[in-house]
C-alpha cells in the first residue's frame, strides 16, 4: 500500500466567537470575562470614608478615600457639621473649622492630623494668608506637612478658605495586622567554607 494514500492531514476547527486555544503552559484565552476579572484583581482596592462628625459630601464625591495605606481627603471648608452653616468670624475661624472637619474624617479612616504628609490650601484672597497661617500652624506638629497655597477667584458657598490633605494610616491602628504578617527570618543552613583538599 502506498503510505501516502492513507495520510489524512490534521484539521483545526474555528468558531466565530473565539480563536483557537493553545494547550501549552502559557495558554492564551480570549474570554473577555476572564480578562476583565484579572484586571480587577490587579487594581488596588478603594474604601470610602464617611463620618457624621464632618459635613456630609455631595453625591459627586466622598469625604475621603483609603487606598494602599493612604487617606486622600476631599477639600474641606469652614462648614459646621451640626448647623450645616458656615461658621461666623474671620478666615481664621473658618480655617480652624475646616481643619477640625479634616481631623474627624482622618480619625474615622484610622489616621490623624499627625499623619498628614501634604496639604493644599485655597484662598479667595492672598491678603488672608497671614491670618490663615496663624491658625493653621497650631494644628500641625513638626515636621510640618508639605503644602501648596494658592489664591482662586471663588470658593464653594462664597467662603474664603478651603483645605484638602493626604495622610498615611496610623501605624498604631494597624500594628496588630503588621505583627500577624511578619515572619521571622530563618537562620541560614550551617555550612563550612570549602578547602582545596575537598576537591
Amino acid at each position: 500500500m502506498d503510505p501516502d494514500s492513507s495520510y489524512t492531514p490534521p484539521t483545526t476547527s474555528y468558531s466565530s466567537s473565539s480563536a483557537p486555544t493553545q494547550t501549552s503552559s502559557s495558554r492564551v484565552t480570549t474570554d473577555p470575562s476572564q480578562a476583565s476579572s484579572a484586571a480587577v484583581r490587579g487594581n488596588p482596592m478603594k474604601q470610602a470614608v464617611r463620618t457624621q462628625k464632618a459635613p456630609p459630601p455631595l453625591p459627586f464625591f466622598s469625604q475621603a478615600i483609603i487606598c494602599q495605606g493612604m487617606v486622600y481627603c476631599s477639600g474641606s471648608i469652614g462648614l459646621s457639621p451640626i448647623t450645616k452653616q458656615m461658621v461666623e468670624g474671620g478666615v481664621g475661624d473658618r480655617t480652624a473649622q475646616a481643619l477640625n472637619n479634616l481631623s474627624a474624617i482622618l480619625e474615622e479612616a484610622g489616621s490623624s492630623l499627625r499623619c498628614v504628609v501634604k496639604c493644599n490650601v485655597f484662598l479667595n484672597d492672598m491678603t488672608n494668608f497671614a491670618a490663615m497661617n496663624r491658625v493653621y500652624d497650631t494644628f500641625f506638629e513638626d515636621p510640618k506637612p508639605c503644602r501648596t497655597c494658592v489664591a482662586v477667584s471663588e470658593l464653594p458657598m462664597k467662603t474664603d478658605v478651603e483645605i484638602e490633605c493626604t495622610a498615611h494610616l496610623s501605624a498604631e491602628e494597624h500594628e496588630e495586622d503588621l505583627e500577624e504578617d511578619y515572619e521571622a527570618p530563618k537562620p541560614p543552613a550551617t555550612s563550612r567554607i570549602p578547602f582545596i583538599g575537598d576537591f
